[in-house]
């Protein structure tokens, strides 16, 4: 049923993106929205899942997910690792890392969250870098191994490592992402002018004009980004709240190409509710993005890119 649901929403997402948004169109995208929100939440709570969502086969490459939340979405990030649990081909690890400073310790956790270490997840403390914490310690720790970003306010599809895998087995030296952004019309403009690939086009494969939407699902292979992108004062001083933008140009400065879906996949559901204090508001409407990649721009030169 999960899937299912998902591949309507995926359909009528891809059709409103090529035709538009009519009444029938909104109604169908509520139910399913509905459906992730409502009715599943429930369903995991009667069904007790205790299948380990990490895989049991030893990989010579570990397939590690990493992701962050913060106090105001850890009553909920809970429905997201169970969808990064239940994937069809299972990782080897599921870190969640959270800011020392905002909690204390595993005992201030959510069951809800702390229940699901029994299958699998791994529950790390660290210094609070934002969002930058989603990528920060996993890619030092797992520096040989594959790390995929998500983030904690959606339900991922079941297929999202699956298909990252696949492009990361054609494209091995790219970053892989389910969603991206075309860095248009050229590298020095900003991201309030980049568009979202149209369902029409299939040629954003290894490609040099794309920024990564690490939230929808990214792999991030070994050796793939510059050796700045562990600056701690840098990220905090030029990029504080934008790790996609951080992450983007950290590849293109290394000359890492970055691939997409063949055919354009909408952002995954989100959990209601979790908008409030969404960096979203602060990069996008805020065009906070914007002054993010200047500072980026000023400070490295797009020359290095």
């Amino acid at each position: 049923m999960y899937s299912l649901v998902y591949s309507i929403y995926f359909s009528v997402c891809r059709y409103a993106k090529k035709h538009g948004t009519s009444r029938m169109v909104q109604r169908i995208m509520g139910y399913c929205e509905s459906y992730f929100n409502l009715l599943l939440p429930r369903k995991y709570q009667k069904q007790n899942c205790s299948e380990s969502g990490v895989t049991k086969t030893k990989r010579e490459q570990k397939v590690i997910i990493s992701l962050t939340s913060f106090p105001k979405r850890i009553d909920t990030v809970w429905l997201t690792i169970e969808t990064l649990l239940r994937q069809s081909v299972k990782p080897d690890k599921v870190i969640l890392w959270l800011a020392a400073s905002q909690f204390d310790g595993l005992e201030s956790l959510p069951e809800s969250l702390l229940r699901l270490q029994k299958r699998g997840l791994t529950i790390r403390f660290c210094d609070d870098l934002r969002s930058h914490k989603k990528y920060y310690y996993a890619l030092q720790e797992y520096s040989e191994d594959l790390v995929i970003l998500a983030d904690d306010d959606l339900f991922y599809p079941r297929d999202t490592v699956k298909r990252l895998l696949k492009m990361h087995q054609q494209w091995p030296e790219d970053i892989c992402c389910i969603s991206a952004q075309v860095i248009s019309p050229d590298f020095t403009s900003m991201p309030s002018q980049w568009r979202n690939p149209k369902p029409e086009e299939h040629n954003w494969q290894h490609s040099n004009q794309l920024q990564v939407f690490t939230g929808g699902g990214t792999l991030i292979p070994p050796h793939t980004l510059d050796s700045n992108v562990f600056d701690q004062t840098a990220i905090k001083e030029l990029c504080p709240y934008a790790d996609d933008l951080w992450i983007s140009f950290m590849a293109h400065r290394h000359r890492t190409r970055i691939t997409t879906l063949k055919n354009w996949r909408a952002f995954p559901v989100t959990i209601y509710g979790t908008a409030e204090g969404s960096l979203y508001y602060i990069n996008g409407e805020g065009k906070q993005n914007d002054v993010q990649w200047q500072n980026l721009l000023d400070h490295y030169g797009v020359k290095s890119c």
